[in-house]
């Protein structure tokens, strides 16, 4: 795990020096507002159309990543700029957009002060997903672990279903787990 902090300051200070929007999502988002679960990675969101300067970042830090154009893998860091959903026919969108920028905060993770994208946010993607143990995820132990913890801004919640055009889909997974919607 101290390889992955090292990496993320690194990380952290690269973005935050080129002023680059981002935010920490997925798991590890998850393991700060609920349970602790133990880190393998660190999935970070990038504002759309930054993910080419992040790889030159990187190689000016002489910095070896691998990327495919729609992803940045560096040493148990993994940046994204669009994280959108495709099930049923249907694109769900998942990008760093104004009201994620708005809501996300600054929290310690792993030594370094990094942001992260609201609880909202995070509930919205993984109960979309809904991964569990079969796929080596754990979506929605995640966010029953949130839930436990933090009082969620409903009418946020709502607002980024919407966008996400996900909203009746999550509403019924999120009464399933005793949150009910406006």
């Amino acid at each position: 795990m101290s390889l992955i902090a090292g990496n993320l300051a690194i990380v952290q200070r690269l973005l935050d020096s080129d002023q680059i929007v981002w935010a920490v999502i997925g798991g590890a988002a998850a393991h700060l507002y609920g349970d602790r679960r133990p880190l393998n990675d660190i999935d970070v969101l990038v504002q759309r159309g930054s993910l080419s300067r992040v790889v030159t970042l990187l190689q000016h830090s002489h910095k070896a990543v691998q990327s495919d154009g729609s992803r940045v893998i560096w040493r148990g860091i993994k940046l994204f700029e669009d994280l959108t959903v495709r099930c049923g026919g249907l694109s769900h969108p998942f990008w760093l957009d104004e009201p994620m920028q708005h809501h996300r905060r600054r929290m310690p993770l792993l030594g370094a002060q990094v942001f992260v994208a609201a609880p909202e946010d995070i509930v919205a993607h993984k109960l979309l997903l809904q991964r569990g143990p079969e796929q080596g995820k754990h979506d929605v132990a995640d966010v029953a672990g949130i839930l436990r913890r933090h009082q969620l801004d409903l009418t946020y919640l709502t607002t980024r279903l919407q966008l996400m055009q996900a909203l009746e889909i999550v509403r019924l997974r999120l009464h399933q787990l005793g949150v009910a919607l406006p």
